[in-house]
């Protein structure tokens, strides 16, 4: 059997594996004191704990677009 080796081109970018590590920590770590304190202020009309969670998860989408772009660039994408 053959060991299948990782050719150190076809790697991700560092920016973009850096940018998974921030959107993981942001996803994961939410300031859930949003959720029990007693201030429900909107802003642009949304709850600012909805507006989180909408920034967090059109953050994570931009980022599995730019992953994907960083590949076809190197030419990965079939």
């Amino acid at each position: 059997m053959s060991i299948v080796r990782r050719d150190r081109r076809s790697a991700q970018p560092r920016w973009v594996i850096a940018w998974f590590i921030v959107d993981t920590i942001v996803a994961l770590a939410p300031p859930l004191y949003w959720a029990f304190d007693g201030n429900r202020t909107p802003i642009f009309g949304i709850p600012a704990s909805v507006l989180y969670f909408i920034a967090v998860s059109t953050c994570i989408a931009a980022s599995i677009v730019a992953a994907y772009l960083a590949e076809a660039n190197r030419g990965e994408v079939d």
